[in-house]
């Protein structure tokens, strides 16, 4: 079953690394810029039965369906790896999220 990619396209580093992920995979990727918060916070996967992915499990399902990007999907998996990732992720992702909801309106 497949899921939708949901992602911020107003950010511009968001917008910048799904545009190429659109092209290297089949994917359906949505922009969520006018989503409840819950969605501009993290990468999220939808899928039609409800279930949803975010944050660095999204990731693994992207990368893991993208063409070039399979090695680093399995990478990522790997536990120890994974725990690094996820700390690396919310960092990041925080300040992606506050940058876009200063900045937004200008």
């Amino acid at each position: 079953m497949d899921g939708k990619v949901l992602f911020n396209e107003k950010c511009g580093i968001c917008n910048f690394e799904i545009q190429h992920y659109k092209k290297r995979s089949s994917l359906e990727f949505s922009d969520c810029s006018q989503m409840d918060d819950k969605y501009l916070k993290k990468l999220h996967v939808i899928f039609p039965d409800g279930e949803e992915l975010d944050g660095i499990d999204a990731f693994i399902y992207v990368w893991t369906r993208t063409n070039g990007y399979h090695w680093l999907g399995k990478l990522i998996s790997l536990p120890i790896v994974k725990q690094l990732a996820v700390f690396a992720y919310s960092i990041l992702a925080f300040m992606l999220y506050w940058r876009f909801k200063l900045f937004r309106n200008i």
